[in-house]
């Protein structure tokens, strides 16, 4: 079963590379695109339903609501088995490594830049 894609991301040109990537790697055709968390929860409220799977590749620093106020707010609301998380970040501090892993709904941390293969791993997490 293939998920829908969400890139969660301000950044333009990283994601445009992640849309490339996603594409590329064959994980989705068409990734959906948010400039913050709260564009993305509001969107999955209303798209989260018995037969959908969601993806989402998430940025950690964005404006009105970022990566880690993401996080919090599906935890208590949608299942592990609908919402995947991948953290994508320029961080590399261990500390937001480490803080990602507490989150049930993130399955892997990845370093920007993103490559296919990184994408690829991802296609048999549903």
């Amino acid at each position: 079963m293939n998920p829908e894609v969400l890139i969660v991301d301000d950044d333009r040109i990283f994601v445009t590379i992640q849309q490339r990537m996603v594409v590329m790697s064959g994980l989705h055709h068409s990734p959906r695109v948010f400039v913050n968390g709260r564009e993305a929860l509001d969107f999955l409220g209303t798209s989260v339903g018995e037969d959908s799977f969601f993806l989402v590749l998430l940025d950690i620093n964005m404006p009105e609501m970022d990566g880690w106020e993401f996080l919090d707010a599906i935890s208590g609301t949608f299942s592990t088995d609908r919402v995947r998380v991948v953290v994508v970040s320029s961080s590399i501090n261990v500390a937001d490594k480490e803080k990602a892993k507490r989150y049930r709904h993130v399955i892997s941390y990845l370093e920007k830049p993103i490559k296919p293969e990184n994408l690829t791993a991802l296609k048999t997490v549903f």
